[in-house]
């Protein structure tokens, strides 16, 4: 905490890491509050002092004050009184003077001028034109001595001008995060642990928030048209009522859910049937205090459009380990060609209803270029992975420059389209506003589909009156993109042009489109055309610093802080932000409760490495399930194993069925697998899993059989799952999760780094070398792996990493600090395990023992056995 509110007294950014389990979060969002609460009191107490000092300045020189506010020249006499006067005298005064003439002692009062003009009025405006006002008594500071103005009042006159806006500026907090859940978690914790209360907001999707009665039966069309649609046609209760939330009982200052969450919003809107998504964005307007996740923060569209204002805040990024992609995922684009046949297709319909022909005719027509160019079958593809081919812009014999303009992408292009794109929006937001439908439109129906065009795989089966949404969205993109690739631009060198192909899913025999029941017999009847393969155009950002540095130099500090941001030396140079310190802390738990140990052989005797030319290896994938086999026998209650990917998962359990192995882990341990489908299938997987452990008798004893999930480094059994006391009793790490080799922005970054890894004449800004770099997002995925268990202070466990490479120095420099200073390397499995084989024992007798004394019992074979 001291750390953090040091940084932000100097207005700096800080990096925390203080693992898993050490109350990071909450200490972090304590210490910011306390730390703006003690600001706002600094503030006021100046406030106060700077109002004193102007105040004497005025009296003792009264000629000097209306030098500066009497005269008829100065801006500030055409101000009205009832509108910028902080004087409580309300009155018009004429407060135009004639000129001090110079033959006057500038200290001596003149009765007459005082009658002709209030001192009070002019303290009044020397007092609201604060800024001005500071200014002019520096000035006169400096060549005479000033009457009823001390050395020290110049000092904190001084301090306030130089401080600007953060002298009377009080930051809102934002605090980001990686998840929704996550953010539960911390608002809950902020409402019951700690006795802060002040304005909150929690900014979510319309999907978490929508509550409209209708909206399962919409199928196809995304939450956003839909409400957007609902909202034209003045047909949801729910926004129309919306402000009945923001003044309800619950919500205002001092009810139960002063401190809210989304959920409570959801409950409350239900209750009232009111809209929680609009609530949440008007009360975020006047919050002190905003949780969301931090795409909210990274993305430039998404900010804007959640009226995220971020000028002299203070932002917080928590799980910060994947800033730096998630930064560079944010300043990328990509559509595909079926997105520009819609958004062509729409275009269309407007020109046909004689809707801004002139406006919709650009975008139309840049989208059909677009369109037409990745559907060309003689596009020629440098790199081919499997079913993925990509072509890469600039080449060495085609720049973008020339790519560019060979589609007729010039910048006079570009700039109609910014002129067509906010005509649109002017129009879309006029047309919100009028209540009234205006003229009859051909609106698109189902029926205006053309079954032949092949861009058209899906129809948008409502009414239009404008362009949807989404397709306003891919304007949009296209717009920033296309500006800042056009060399010149100061980003434009930062971005690779790719254009991608791939089989289409919607071709495949066994797809079902999710589209509502009554349109179903009508579609089958329909013929449609549908495309092989599905064509992409994509913008790739190699520089996390394009979003990142906007965002640090708008704000008043920023903050990243995650249990597992080691290793540490990127994030300056990836997000060009300067860090005036880093905070690398020690686990809480006592070095007693966890063990972290590095296995090099197998019990067949040879290195365990998870490498490219070894995984096929039969030897490897034997060593590797004997190895998990003599783990779960011995560790209790819940167990993890992560591998690199789910083709080397795949290859081991294929092994495994046929010598039994996997069979000899479901003996001691049920058998849970990570799915590599969406969130409903892997919220199920851990329920299973939990429900399992927690049914289980005997818990904590050697007798329980327990439950093992496989996993994937970077899945999302990985990022921010709590698997506290026996949920994880044992972390089991195979290999060392290094991104794909061959994957074509992997290669690009490399090569962008390398190019950068040596500063240029005139510049400072130095990357780490691809190498370095790619390193580092290996040992980040392991750290963040390894942070499953532990969760608290009384939790313990065991870290086994199966991997020989853990024996060298500078791969176990770059775990985190709690890990690389505890970690023990063996030789040989057999040794490792007498170590882990004592471990689990004192631990679980531990719990026993506590278990027994909590009862109220204690028996002496307990405490003999102890």
């Amino acid at each position: 905490m001291n750390h953090m509110i040091g940084a932000l007294n100097k207005g700096k950014n800080t990096m925390i890491e203080s693992p898993t389990g050490s109350g990071k979060s909450l200490a972090l969002l304590c210490a910011v509050l306390a730390w703006r609460r003690s600001l706002i009191a600094k503030q006021k107490k100046l406030a106060k002092q700077v109002e004193r000092i102007v105040m004497n300045f005025g009296k003792h020189n009264p000629l000097l004050l209306r030098d500066k506010f009497g005269n008829t020249d100065h801006p500030s006499d055409t101000v009205e009184p009832d509108e910028k006067l902080s004087s409580n005298d309300k009155t018009p005064v004429d407060v135009k003077q004639e000129p001090v003439s110079p033959k006057k002692s500038v200290n001596s009062k003149d009765p007459e001028d005082d009658s002709k003009t209030s001192i009070g009025l002019l303290l009044a405006k020397a007092l609201f034109y604060r800024e001005q006002t500071l200014t002019y008594i520096l000035d006169m500071a400096k060549s005479r001595k000033l009457e009823g103005v001390s050395e020290e009042d110049i000092a904190v006159l001084q301090e306030v001008k130089d401080s600007g806006i953060r002298a009377t500026h009080t930051p809102k907090v934002y605090f980001g995060s990686r998840t929704h859940k996550q953010v539960s978690q911390l608002v809950d914790e902020l409402r019951r642990k700690t006795p802060y209360r002040l304005q909150t907001a929690v900014l979510g999707s319309r999907a978490q928030t929508c509550i409209y009665s209708k909206r399962e039966k919409i199928g196809s069309e995304s939450v956003e048209d839909m409400c957007r649609s609902l909202r034209d046609d003045e047909k949801c209760d729910p926004h129309t009522n919306f402000r009945r939330i923001l003044s309800h009982k619950t919500i205002v200052r001092g009810g139960e859910l002063e401190i809210w969450d989304l959920e409570d919003l959801v409950k409350l809107g239900r209750k009232t049937n009111a809209c929680p998504y609009y609530a949440s964005r008007e009360m975020a307007i006047n919050a002190e205090l905003i949780f969301c996740p931090y795409n909210y923060i990274l993305d430039p569209t998404v900010r804007d459009a959640a009226g995220i204002e971020l000028a002299n805040s203070v932002v917080i990024f928590d799980e910060a380990h994947n800033i730096e992609n998630a930064a560079r995922d944010a300043a990328s684009f990509e559509v595909t060609d079926k997105a520009l046949g819609i958004l062509a297709f729409e275009c269309a319909k407007m020109i046909e209803n004689r809707i801004l022909i002139s406006s919709h005719n650009s975008i139309k027509n840049v989208a059909e270029t677009l369109a037409n160019w990745l559907q060309q079958e003689d596009n020629v593809y440098e790199y081919i992975d499997y079913e993925m081919q990509t072509s890469v812009w600039p080449k060495p014999d085609w720049p973008v420059e020339q790519l560019l303009k060979d589609l007729m992408l010039t910048p006079d292009v570009v700039q109609n389209l910014k002129i067509a794109y906010s005509v649109i929006d002017d129009y879309i937001r006029k047309l919100r506003k009028d209540k009234n439908d205006g003229p009859h439109l051909k609106w698109l129906e189902f029926d205006d589909m053309d079954p032949e065009n092949e861009n058209l795989a899906r129809p948008n089966i409502r009414p239009m009156r404008h362009l949807s949404s989404s397709s306003m969205r891919i304007v949009d993109g296209l717009i920033r993109m296309l500006s800042i690739s056009w060399p010149g631009s100061k980003f434009a060198n930062d971005y690779r042009i790719a254009i991608m192909r791939c089989p289409n899913p919607e071709a495949r025999s066994d797809f079902q489109p999710i589209i509502r029941s009554k349109w179903k017999k009508r579609l089958s009847s329909i013929p449609r055309n549908i495309p092989l393969q599905l064509n992409t155009l994509a913008f790739w950002c190699m520089n996390p610093g394009v979003i990142f540095q906007k965002i640090s130099d708008l704000s008043w500090s920023v903050v990243l802080t995650s249990g597992t941001l080691s290793p540490l030396e990127s994030y300056a140079s990836e997000l060009q932000v300067d860090f005036a310190s880093t905070l690398e802390a020690s686990h809480v738990i006592h070095p007693d409760r966890f063990c972290a140990l590095s296995v090099q052989c197998g019990p067949s005797g040879a290195p365990m490495e998870a490498k490219y030319k070894t995984i096929d290896q039969l030897s490897f994938q034997d060593d590797m399930g004997e190895a998990i086999v003599s783990i779960t026998k011995k560790c209790p209650d819940g167990m993890l194993v992560f591998a690199p990917s789910y083709a080397l998962l795949n290859k081991l359990f294929a092994r495994w069925e046929l010598t039994g192995v996997l069979a000899e882990i479901n003996v001691h341990k049920e058998v849970f697998i990570e799915p590599q489908g969406g969130s409903s299938e892997f919220d199920k997987l851990l329920k299973a899993f939990r429900k399992y452990l927690y049914k289980s008798e005997n818990i904590g004893q050697p007798s329980a059989r327990g439950a093992i999930i496989f996993a994937v480094y970077r899945g999302k059994v990985s990022e921010g799952i709590d698997f506290s006391d026996y949920f994880c009793r044992t972390v089991v790490n195979i290999g060392i999760p290094y991104p794909a080799f061959k994957d074509v922005q992997v290669i690009l970054k490399r090569e962008y780094n390398d190019a950068h890894s040596v500063p240029k004449p005139g510049s400072s800004r130095q990357l780490l070398n691809g190498s370095k770099w790619y390193n580092i997002q290996a040992f980040r995925a392991i750290n963040q792996a390894l942070g499953r268990c532990l969760r608290h202070k009384n939790d313990w466990g065991a870290i086994i990493m199966l991997e020989s490479r853990f024996a060298h120095p500078w791969n176990i420099s770059q775990l985190s600090k709690w890990v690389r200073g505890s970690l023990q390397v063996y030789y040989t499995l057999g040794e490792a395990q007498q170590y882990l084989e004592k471990f689990y024992q004192e631990r679980i007798q531990g719990d026993l023992l506590n278990e027994a004394v909590d009862g109220g019992v204690v028996t002496l074979e307990l405490v003999d056995d102890k």
